[in-house]
């Protein structure tokens, strides 16, 4: 048996392009990322990531944060509905939201490019309502205000497709998301 502690950690990585042989100064950019810390019964360390997908991500730019959520945590394949095994995912992102939040958060759902285009937009905008309901009934969140949009497959985050045009399921899951937008000021 293991036990798992999460650790909520701040990073600010200052970034910087070279363009034109000249290096110049970008927005500072802090990402938010949880760094899953597992142990066995005798307190040796063990990889809590490999085969994992990684269930929440979080990136602050300026005056945004966006939280990514892997759609296959929250939704079994082709639902809506979201899984028991949501529930600590989605309190991890509604804790944020409630303490960074100023004004409308915005909730987008994103699918992969199998199945037609109807189809993905209609799944992606129930996903996105159905992220929104939890967090009003169950998470603590029903004074906020949200709005919902759904993207279907039109903003892929990884190719659905390797180059040689056979199927890439590791980009095809990646591109399976929940995002939450909110502004900090």
């Amino acid at each position: 048996m293991r036990s798992a502690t999460l650790l909520l950690a701040l990073l600010a990585l200052p970034l910087s392009a070279q363009i034109g042989g000249k290096t110049t100064d970008l927005q500072a950019f802090k990402i938010i990322d949880l760094e899953m810390k597992v142990t066995d019964l005798s307190g040796n360390p063990v990889s809590a990531v490999a085969g994992n997908v990684q269930d929440l991500q979080v990136k602050e730019i300026g005056n945004e944060v966006r939280i990514e959520l892997a759609a296959d945590v929250l939704f079994d394949f082709d639902k809506a509905d979201l899984l028991p095994k949501a529930e600590d995912t989605l309190t991890k992102a509604a804790a944020i939201v409630k303490q960074r939040a100023k004004g409308t958060v915005r909730v987008e759902g994103h699918t992969d490019a199998k199945g037609g285009a109807d189809y993905n937009q209609r799944l992606s905008d129930r996903r996105a309502a159905s992220v929104v309901n939890w967090f009003r009934t169950k998470g603590g969140l029903s004074n906020m205000t949200f709005a919902t949009k759904g993207f279907g497959a039109t903003q892929p985050v990884a190719p659905n497709q390797k180059p040689d045009g056979s199927d890439d399921p590791e980009g095809r899951q990646k591109n399976r998301r929940v995002e939450i937008i909110l502004s900090t000021s």
